[in-house]
């Protein structure tokens, strides 16, 4: 299955993935990705944070970028 790298970030922070995740298709990346969202959201700590800046970025094995996933500006 190929590694996919979920790197979060924002205009001026990056957290980049240094272990990746085997996905069986793109599809599940994006799943994947949705589900570091809710998780990175989830917690009273969170509920006054701006989120509309940030996302998570696909990328494959050679770390080139496949597609962003942005945050919702809060969840519901």
């Amino acid at each position: 299955m190929p590694r996919y790298f979920f790197d979060v970030m924002d205009s001026t922070r990056s957290v980049p993935d240094e272990a990746g995740l085997e996905c069986r298709d793109l599809g599940e990346a994006h799943l994947r990705a949705c589900a570091l969202i809710a998780d990175a959201m989830t917690g009273p700590e969170t509920l006054a944070l701006d989120w509309r800046l940030w996302r998570v970025e696909v990328r494959d094995e050679a770390r080139s970028l496949l597609f962003s996933v942005p945050f919702p500006p809060r969840l519901d």
